[in-house]
């Protein structure tokens, strides 16, 4: 019957998120539209030779909003279908029911702050969200509610395992660790939103290879989560995929980290999201890289600015396809070594 749950979570996410993409466009274009318009109008008989070329229609964003609401109406009716099968899964001791809607709420309160941020750069007309300092502490204060939660309720993990050494109990130096990985994976995820596709796309295969491995490691009940996600992943690459019709937009993208950070640490096993996220490590990574190179010359080379690998990527004269599939495989990669870590823990 878990097996029923998990199709229908998924096949539910992926009807729910295609119907909603078909209302969200139109709206999404007629509210962004003074996004596209000329940010000062001239006055009649008034020339301006030198005025800049008028900037193409942008695919909408906030097409994340699509997911968002896929996947919560999916996980609902999908985790309430494999409840109603096994009763005993309310009251397990393992906290099934506490474990789900945590990463579930973790996943929203990210999604949250991206929408915050999607709608200052609509207000102030700009590619400029909110300021740093505020959107970093809203998305630690997203990671504190999850990591308080799971701690009141026993959930939290103290330690992480590491290929070649086996479990590392952190002690008190944990909740610090996990809030920092999600904040630092919110980022990341944030910066890949830049090129079409590559973010859906690969948090699609990441979702699959979460599922796979919460099966080897006995969470296979909570595969709702990542089923239910998947569904919506593949129904909204059909206007996600190079040249994006909608885009995710921070909210999209926030939300699928919240995801990627939120589900492997309620089960107790934060470290898969360190391969899990590889493309948004690698994004964010190089980054990272750029700014240190560039503090360290102090500033003398300025080649070195922060451009993430997407970026980087399309400079050297790759199309946005070539893009999105190099960043597919890396995710598979990425899954592949979760498969790997899992099945030596």
């Amino acid at each position: 019957m878990i097996r029923f749950a998990l199709i229908a979570a998924s096949t539910l996410g992926f009807f729910l998120t295609a119907a909603l993409g078909n209302l969200m466009v139109p709206l999404l274009r007629a509210f962004q539209g003074r996004w596209d318009e000329p940010k000062a109008r001239q006055a009649p008989g008034q020339e301006a030779p030198d005025a800049e070329p008028e900037r193409p229609p942008q695919a909408p964003t906030m097409g994340g909003l699509c997911l968002m609401v896929g996947v919560l109406a999916a996980v609902g009716v999908g985790w309430t279908a494999a409840c109603v099968a096994q009763p005993e899964l309310l009251g397990a001791e393992s906290l099934l029911s506490v474990r789900l809607l945590t990463a579930l709420l973790g996943a929203l309160l990210f999604g949250g702050v991206g929408l915050l941020e999607d709608l200052a750069r609509i207000r102030s007309r700009s590619v400029l969200g909110l300021r740093r300092h505020t959107r970093l502490g809203l998305e630690a204060a997203a990671g504190a509610v999850v990591l308080v939660l799971l701690g009141a309720k026993g959930c939290l993990a103290a330690g992480i395992t590491l290929p070649g050494v086996g479990y590392v109990d952190l002690g008190i130096a944990a909740p610090l660790l996990w809030e920092g990985l999600l904040v630092a994976l919110a980022e990341c995820a944030r910066i890949a939103d830049g090129m079409d596709g590559i973010v859906c796309g690969t948090s699609f295969a990441a979702m699959l290879g979460l599922m796979g491995v919460m099966t080897l490691l006995g969470w296979f009940p909570l595969g709702v989560l990542p089923a239910a996600l998947a569904g919506s992943l593949m129904a909204f690459l059909l206007w996600n995929f190079p040249p994006a019709k909608l885009r995710l937009g921070s909210v999209g993208s926030l939300f699928l980290a919240g995801m990627l950070g939120c589900v492997p640490l309620c089960i107790g096993w934060p470290d898969l999201t360190l391969p899990l996220a590889l493309p948004f490590w690698l994004e964010g990574g190089m980054v990272a890289l750029q700014i240190l190179v560039c503090k360290a010359s102090r500033g003398r080379r300025q080649l070195f600015r922060s451009a993430p690998l997407h970026r980087w990527l399309e400079l050297r004269g790759q199309s946005a396809e070539q893009i999105f599939y190099t960043f597919c495989v890396i995710a598979m990669l990425g899954v592949a070594l979760t498969v790997q870590l899992a099945k030596i823990s």
